[in-house]
């Protein structure tokens, strides 16, 4: 299998220019969301010299076929000159005290605003934080969740959710060349095309059942409940896919030969990428499923210190309305 292909990479002039400019937003993401966006809106506004081909890019991305390909790779992104080491007992609360410049959250608005995608987040993640880390947290290390050290199986984000994602941006802010600790990639099709015709039958009854995210149950903002059973393979769009692997159940032994099948598959077809600082994978999470695989440790110290930071994003707000939190145009109430 192919690598991913590198859609662009910023220059060592556009990415200081940039990350300049971006570094000059003093308005906190995590207490003052609202205005925070308009400061990057007013930077895309204002810098097209420095964006204009990143631009291009992004212009070109947003016609494109996101079945055939679900992907955005870019390298040299902006991020921040100076980053804290985080507190392994409670990052995220260490990450609102002690980032004071938020060079990576404006890059991650920055590109989903020309992308057209809206960010959204959940009261039962972070606490309803737009911008969601990917770092060690001791309590959950052994979860499979974006806390984990350890390796999370394949999935895509919240699938079981009564709101999914349409995109999933990722950007590295700190990862250690010694660690080989992947994010592996497998776009629907070619899951789907590996797979034979009887198993995509099976695969759109409802005799499948995957809980909710160990993020999410460990919340105590919104109590979920019990997740109700699912097909994996779409009914009415008929490429979209309900799985997180190890997680989801077949109810049926039929059912449960089918996830065996599909986990065989996705380790057959997995495209590895190593996100180191800089580096900007952005997913269409309807189109494509993702991992995240520790494969050789080389520096035991920088695993609790590896840290990306990620967005998720839906098309339209008003399509989940109904589902936010009370007075809430971005803030899931689960």
């Amino acid at each position: 299998m192919k690598a991913i292909d590198v859609d662009f990479v910023f220059s060592e002039e556009e990415n200081a220019k940039l990350t300049t400019t971006l570094n000059q937003i003093n308005i906190s993401p995590y207490t003052d969301y609202g205005n925070f966006r308009v400061c990057v809106n007013e930077i895309i506004k204002s810098n097209q010299h420095i964006l204009n081909g990143f631009s291009n890019l992004c212009f070109h991305k947003k016609k494109v076929n996101q079945y055939e390909d679900p992907y955005v790779f870019l390298k040299n992104c902006p991020v921040d000159p100076s980053l804290p080491f985080l507190d392994f007992e409670n990052p995220v609360e260490d990450k609102r005290n002690r980032k004071k410049t938020y060079v990576a959250e404006a890059f991650l608005e920055l590109y989903a605003q020309i992308m057209g995608q809206e960010p959204i987040s959940y009261i039962n993640v972070n606490d309803g934080d737009i911008f969601q880390d990917i770092h060690p947290m001791k309590k959950l290390i052994d979860s499979q969740s974006q806390k984990a050290s350890k390796t999370i199986y394949f999935h895509k984000d919240l699938a079981n959710h009564f709101v999914r994602p349409d995109w999933v941006n990722i950007l590295g802010l700190r990862a250690s060349k010694e660690n080989e600790i992947y994010t592996s990639f497998v776009r629907n099709k070619d899951l789907l095309n590996y797979l034979d015709d009887d198993l995509h039958a099976v695969l759109r009854e409802p005799v499948f059942f995957t809980p909710y995210d160990d993020l999410t149950l460990s919340s105590s903002n919104k109590k979920l409940g019990h997740a109700p059973n699912h097909p994996i393979l779409g009914v009415v769009e008929s490429y979209d896919i309900r799985f997180f692997e190890n997680r989801t159940e077949g109810v049926t032994d039929q059912a449960k030969e089918a996830v065996e099948e599909i986990i065989k598959a996705l380790h057959a077809l997995k495209q590895n990428l190593h996100i180191l600082k800089g580096d900007f994978i952005g997913s269409a999470n309807n189109e494509c499923l993702h991992n995240k695989e520790v494969i050789r440790i080389g520096d035991e110290a920088a695993v609790n210190n590896r840290w990306l930071m990620k967005t998720v994003n839906v098309k339209y707000l008003d399509l989940h309305k109904a589902h936010m939190c009370e007075g809430e145009i971005r803030i899931v109430n689960g």
